[in-house]
């Protein structure tokens, strides 16, 4: 593993300008139809009933390593580290533990693991200071070195709840320290609102009751070293009041009828610019842009999209459920994609076909989610329930509750085709560099 200069990493000086308009891409009806479960070449590993977990003291689902803006992983100081959604346990006889996963949203906050081989894991505790909180659930999003310091850090995420009931991504920054023994955080006190739904490029309260406008996925764009953000979006307008048209349906087959409830299926994979000092630590002020990708007719969420930048193409994934199409269109828990031969603003094909990129097997439709593809296609998800041998996967009685982290899986990336060929330790994590950091251990206060 190489250390990288993260000065070497700024790129200045481009001369391409921002597009101010791009041609929108489609998941379409006619791509879905082409979902297929239970390929060995896009569908996750069996899970044993008996997985191992990380904690007794708390519960996770969706994590991401610290990485930096350019999607890598990174390690700090020699030691990996995770961030994760978090619950603690209230009864850790597990005797509730089916009503504190199900009501695990309301009670979340981020917190963090650290492991000198990416395999054994430290929980370290609560990330930020409750002051840091706009609003008291903290959701998803990513854990990001600051480019051109040595030490500071940023957690882009999700504020969610009261008072206003608003989903908003927002930015709280710290300080991250490590010695022999650890890895802490410093700071984390403060946070700043990113931007909001507008209701003219994305769906906001107004239009849609149930929208989603949340997971900021930051990233320096390399065809012109701007700062973005990556969020789920949802398609501007009256929820269940769409049109689904030709561009919506693709090369159906002769005689396909859109469903009814196709309408009800409005997700979208959003954009944004940071036009403040980003340089500097200043994220407040962003500029809304179109999707890259919607699903319109074919599913409601795509969430935790994310970039794998490589070999000259452009990966875009993201995550979604088999009960959030809608329609006729379906298709497994799992993580989606789509590739682009011209950078980030597409356009976009779906791979394999479909846009299914790994999906649960059909005797554990539940077995993983919130998948996360890193630079060299490393995926990690989190173990969400695994049904007894021969038992109803919906059934709570049989199932047993992850909480903790899946196996990591390697896909190869092959154009716009993807293929699993590896499977590794549960929770493990791959880094690509080392972080560009005196390598002597920080003093506890």
């Amino acid at each position: 593993m190489n250390a990288i200069s993260s000065q070497s990493l700024v790129q200045a000086n481009f001369s391409r300008p921002v597009p101010t308009k791009y041609p929108v891409s489609r998941w379409t009806i006619a791509d879905a139809l082409k979902v297929r479960t239970d390929d060995p070449t896009t569908t996750m590993p069996l899970i044993d009933y008996q997985f191992p977990i990380m904690s007794n003291d708390v519960m996770i689902w969706d994590s991401g390593a610290l990485r930096d803006m350019h999607m890598r992983t990174v390690t700090f100081k020699g030691w990996f580290v995770l961030w994760s959604l978090a619950v603690d346990k209230i009864d850790k006889t597990n005797a509730k533990i089916y009503d504190e996963w199900h009501s695990r949203n309301d009670r979340a906050y981020i917190g963090y693991w650290y492991s000198r081989d990416g395999v054994e894991w430290t929980w370290g505790g609560r990330l930020f200071q409750t002051s840091a909180d706009l609003r008291p659930w903290e959701w998803s999003g990513s854990l990001v070195m600051r480019e051109g310091t040595e030490n500071k850090v940023d957690m882009f995420y999700t504020s969610v709840g009261a008072p206003d009931g608003n989903s908003v991504p927002a930015v709280s920054s710290g300080t991250i320290h490590a010695d022999d023994k650890g890895v802490w955080f410093d700071g984390f006190a403060t946070s700043t609102e990113m931007f909001k739904a507008d209701g003219v490029h994305y769906a906001n309260a107004s239009e849609d009751p149930y929208f989603d406008f949340r997971d900021p996925q930051p990233f320096i764009n390399p065809g012109d070293g701007q700062l973005y953000t990556l969020f789920e979006g949802n398609v501007p307008g009256a929820r269940g009041q769409f049109v689904i048209g030709t561009d919506e349906m693709g090369a159906v087959p002769p005689g396909y009828a859109v469903d009814s409830g196709a309408q009800y299926g409005a997700a979208a994979i959003g954009l944004a610019r940071c036009v403040s000092g980003w340089r500097k630590g200043d994220y407040s002020r962003w500029e809304l842009m179109p999707a890259l990708v919607t699903a319109l007719g074919v599913n409601d969420q795509t969430e935790r999209p994310h970039f794998v930048f490589k070999d000259g193409l452009t990966y875009l994934f993201t995550i979604s459920h088999h009960s959030t199409y809608t329609g006729k269109s379906t298709g497994p828990d799992g993580v989606y994609g789509f590739v682009s031969e011209k950078g980030i603003f597409g356009p976009y094909k779906p791979l394999n076909s479909s846009g299914l990129v790994l999906g649960n097997p059909s005797s554990q439709p539940y077995s993983t989610y919130s998948h996360f593809v890193d630079a060299e296609g490393y995926v990690q998800s989190f173990i969400d329930t695994i049904p007894a041998a021969g038992q109803n996967a919906e059934n709570p009685d049989t199932y047993r509750i992850g909480g903790t982290l899946a196996p990591t899986v390697r896909l190869v990336l092959d154009g716009d085709r993807t293929f699993l060929t590896e499977v590794h330790d549960y929770a493990q994590v791959f880094a690509q560099s080392a972080w560009p950091a005196s390598l002597a251990y920080d003093v506890r206060a």
